[in-house]
């Protein structure tokens, strides 16, 4: 299976201290470096493409190089302009046979589902991405969509005077849930790309004007007065649970089983949509904001060894790939790191 690293600095995407998060830097390694560590390690992720500033990122990974060995096939693609477009533009690359210009949906093999992750969650690993591989039935569904329950992110609060990460959830009629930015997909399989992106620009649900954006953008689907209605039902069950009222917020989160929201979200979409839940927890932790950037940087080393343990439960042996990085690489990493070295020595 393909990956696909979103790294754009384009559009809506977020910047933090002024600069792209995905060469934010993090015990020395910009945070796509992380993130990349544990694709490669991956043994449900066979090659790895990342979309962004073209000349940034193979810059990054290059320094990398004496320090990290990737064994598997990495190319750089450029951006574009959004979401959504980096997201079929790189799809479309990865397909063999395909050439620019022609249309992508006619090849044999457009149906196969690829990996989609940021590259803002550096304390994803190899262990929770093969997890939500294996958990995705993509025989019954188009897209599935990675959910971590609140228990499993617990570990991550602040706690005695040490900084956390306590993110917003969604209060659902059994489960308490946070999208953890793994999703597995059949781009051309999800028949509303515009409404993607336009809930993708208005994400941050903190501001009000979003929220009645995507209030807005959901009445104009098709089906709009049902999505609506649960929409304001999360949102009610969300605030209610915040001012620390869980009784009244029951009253919303007990119309919302996990099924019913699925089969709406389907609808909405117009693909077949399944969350699937995984309980290591450090694809949930994305860097939204510098207090998100100073917790992680505080506490990466005692996170990273807690989320070791799950890599170590796994009896499964890693599967060692043969690649290259793309585009101006055009030696293995291997050699390239070792080119690297002598050149140092001498």
């Amino acid at each position: 299976m393909n990956a696909f690293v979103l790294a754009g600095d384009r559009g809506e995407r977020r910047q933090v201290g002024g600069m792209n998060k995905a060469l934010l830097t993090l015990e020395g390694r910009p945070l796509i470096i992380h993130v990349l560590s544990a694709l490669d390690q991956a043994r449900g992720v066979d090659r790895i493409y990342v979309i962004g500033p073209q000349k940034e990122i193979m810059g990054a990974i290059e320094q990398a190089l004496p320090y990290v060995l990737f064994t598997k096939k990495i190319e750089v693609l450029p951006q574009k302009e959004n979401l959504v477009e980096n997201i079929l533009s790189a799809y479309a690359s990865s397909l063999p046979g395909y050439r620019k210009g022609s249309d992508p949906r006619q090849l044999p093999n457009a149906d196969e589902p690829g990996l989609f992750l940021p590259a803002d969650i550096p304390l994803v690993t190899a262990a929770e991405i093969d997890a939500f591989i294996s958990a995705c039935d993509m025989e019954k569904y188009d897209y599935c969509l990675g959910v971590t329950s609140e228990s499993a992110l617990r570990p991550f609060y602040p706690s005695k005077g040490r900084p956390g990460i306590k993110m917003p959830y969604l209060y659902l009629k059994d489960q308490v849930y946070r999208m953890n930015n793994l999703h597995l997909a059949r781009p051309y399989r999800i028949g509303m790309a515009d409404a993607v992106q336009e809930m993708y620009d208005h994400r941050h649900q903190r501001y009000t004007g979003n929220r009645f954006r995507i209030a807005y953008r959901i009445l104009k689907s098709p089906h709009g007065p049902s999505g609506l209605v649960f929409y304001l039902l999360a949102q009610g069950g969300v605030f209610f649970m915040n001012a620390g009222l869980p009784s009244i917020a029951s009253f919303f989160r007990k119309r919302l089983p996990a099924e019913a929201v699925e089969k709406e979200a389907s609808t909405f979409l117009q693909t077949r949509f399944k969350a699937v839940e995984t309980r290591i927890g450090g694809a949930a932790l994305d860097i939204d904001d510098e207090k998100a950037y100073r917790a992680i940087s505080h506490r990466f080393r005692e996170w990273r060894r807690y989320l070791a343990g799950f890599n170590e439960k796994s009896d499964s042996p890693l599967r060692p790939g043969d690649g290259a990085v793309c585009g101006r690489f055009s030696e293995t990493t291997r050699e390239a790191s070792e080119k690297r070295q002598s050149n140092k020595l001498a």
